[in-house]
């Protein structure tokens, strides 16, 4: 079956790391997590994203770009060769994992439904894909051709998980919605009968690895142990969870159990005795919630509702050994320390994350509850506004938010820091849809009044004494003075800068403040000399082919990097004009912030959730 996009694009060479994104989860419902057969390896589905994650280096990572809509749930092949992920518009892709192109094997619309999870048989040639088709709710069908090879039905409500039986004879599990579990025999399989095994969901089924038992868990906190061959009901186990069950996994030898809970905890489960050996802890907020496990090799693993991964250890159930934070959704804005080494990202659901090379660390502390807008840093300090209308501070060693400030119901749409030369004040300067507000050494000193247009981008010269931002309706570069009497502060507009075609969306001052580059949504990217007031590079840069959403400079003060929400980065060099680097398909859906961890060296982030680092070329 023919596809729009049957091969990746191969990495740019000058592309030097990944972050991945966390898996996508859903409150009350199970995420699906899988393993490669050989390696530890984690896969799972984020976004529009399929990621494979290295367990021993999380650092280590994989994406997949494939599909075209939010995907659900991604299994390897036995054989370790191919991945099959399915999406929410009920098709599976068969790729090769192996190939740095990952080439599509085939593209299966399975049902005109959500894909809620699928499963190979063990000699890597048959998929059973399971979900919400509305009339269809699962099909088995061959691996290479994407012909059906047999009907599953007897579920009347939309099936949550299947799988295959890993030994002869071959048998499928489903859990459904409709409380039951049913087994089907094959190939060509064929329904068997049903078992009302659940009185609320029936979340997750699965075989032991030695073929010999399979289990199911469910809503009604209930676990059920199965005859593998028969498909018959062997033993309830005791209740012990105080909430739903969403998700087991199998020890390597067949004799264990994980289970992960909405009652925030994952228990390991004596099969023989049908007992609980151990009981992981985890916090007592809403995100601590357990929505996945899966065991490989000496590896447990646990997700949060969060998107936390969780590494489980005997020796100190009530902390994982190691916590894997990072982002789920949307990246919206960046900042770099580069005194310390680290970066920060802010993302729509309102995380901020302090990272030290691959390894990200979730602010804590009161932090924000809606989307982040503008995050910076300076000093060791950290400042970020959000869409609750707060700009909050905190020590970026402390890694938690310590204070705030309300904007008095304005929507911030950038910030930036500096120290106020003339006062040395740690400064910070807002820009909101209510016009323009002043943060000196952590309170509200300076509102301006309402502008006829709304600020969209912020920036403060190195010294502090003067103040750039953006306008929307009318394409205006606004500066303004910083005025500092008798202990007061205020902002006297000044001359402004005029010649953009577009909205502005991002401007940044040189590292010397002698030069101002900005960024439009008519896609340009202009410098200005700031005290001559006119453009040193105008409708040169024009070449992104949507809204310029960044722009940056170089320590040096000698490039400037700007990204778009065509998803490239472009990095200009001021000195050639008409010399550049193009960094195609930087992100998936669009560029949202960029910056310069030093001269050679880019950081960047986008609406895929991830974080890229880049090798910049001499030019």
């Amino acid at each position: 079956m023919a596809s729009s996009n049957p091969i990746e694009r191969l990495p740019n060479v000058n592309l030097k790391a990944t972050y991945c994104p966390h898996p996508t989860t859903t409150r009350g419902a199970p995420t699906v997590l899988g393993v490669h057969p050989k390696e530890p390896k984690l896969i799972y589905c984020t976004g529009k994203l399929v990621v494979v994650r290295d367990l021993e280096s999380p650092g280590n990572c994989l994406i997949y770009q494939g599909h075209n809509s939010p995907t659900t749930v991604a299994k390897f092949s036995p054989n370790g060769y191919w991945v099959a992920s399915g999406d929410i518009s009920g098709k599976v892709r068969v790729w090769s994992y192996d190939n740095p192109e990952h080439t599509l094997k085939v593209e299966v619309p399975v049902f005109a439904g959500e894909i809620k999870d699928l499963s190979w048989d063990p000699d890597s040639k048959r998929i059973v894909a399971v979900g919400d088709g509305r009339t269809l709710l699962a099909r088995v069908f061959m691996w290479d051709t994407g012909n059906s090879i047999g009907e599953i039905a007897g579920h009347q409500k939309r099936i949550l998980s299947v799988d295959y039986k890993p030994t002869r004879p071959f048998r499928i599990l489903t859990a459904s919605e409709d409380f039951n579990v049913c087994a089907f025999e094959g190939p060509p399989f064929k329904f068997k009968h049903s078992l009302q095994s659940h009185t609320n969901f029936a979340n997750c089924v699965r075989y032991s690895p030695d073929g010999n038992y399979a289990v199911s868990v469910g809503s009604d906190k209930g676990m059920v142990l199965y005859d593998a061959k028969t498909s018959e009901k062997l033993f309830s186990f005791p209740i012990e969870h105080k909430v739903s069950i969403y998700s087991v996994a199998w020890s390597p030898d067949s004799k264990q159990l994980l289970t992960a809970s909405g009652d925030k905890t994952v228990k390991l489960w004596d099969v023989e005795t049908q007992s609980v050996v151990t009981t992981f802890t985890f916090g007592t907020t809403t995100n601590d919630m357990q929505t996945s496990v899966i065991w490989h090799g000496d590896y447990m693993i646990s997700l949060s509702l969060s998107g936390d991964i969780n590494y489980l250890s005997l020796a100190t159930p009530d902390k994982p050994s190691r916590i894997i934070n990072g982002h789920q959704v949307s990246l919206q804005t960046l900042a770099v320390d580069r005194e310390e080494g680290m970066f920060f990202t802010g993302s729509y659901d309102g995380v901020v994350c302090a990272w030290r090379g691959s390894t990200a660390q979730r602010i804590g502390g009161d932090a924000h509850t809606a989307k982040v807008t503008c995050i910076d840093s300076l000093g060791g300090l950290l400042a970020s506004g959000g869409w609750d209308d707060k700009i909050r501070f905190g020590a970026v060693a402390d890694g938690v938010y310590s204070s705030s400030v309300e904007l008095n119901g304005a929507q911030p749409t950038g910030l930036a820091l500096a120290t106020h030369g003339p006062s040395d004040s740690f400064m910070c300067a807002v820009s909101s849809n209510k016009g323009v507000k002043l943060v000196v050494n952590g309170d509200l000193v300076y509102e301006s009044p309402n502008f006829a247009w709304t600020g969209t981008c912020i920036a403060i010269h190195p010294s502090g004494t003067q103040i750039a931002v953006g306008g929307q309706e009318d394409n205006t570069i606004h500066l303004f003075d910083v005025e500092y009497e008798g202990a007061a502060f205020s902002l006297k507009e000044a001359e402004p800068l005029v010649g953009h075609l577009g909205a502005l969306t991002s401007i940044a001052y040189s590292p010397d403040g002698t030069l101002l580059a900005a960024g439009d949504a008519y896609r340009d990217v202009r410098v200005w000399d700031v005290v001559a007031r006119t453009p040193k590079v105008a409708g040169q840069w024009i070449f992104h082919s949507t809204r310029v959403t960044t722009v940056a400079w170089s320590p040096s003060g000698e490039y400037v990097v700007s990204g778009a929400l065509d998803g490239h980065l472009y990095v200009w060099n001021i000195n050639k004009v008409s010399a550049r680097h193009q960094f195609d398909y930087a992100h998936e859906d669009g560029v949202m912030g960029a910056k310069f961890m030093a001269d050679d060296q880019i950081i960047s982030i986008g609406n895929d959730a991830a974080v890229r680092t880049w090798f910049l070329p001499a030019f």
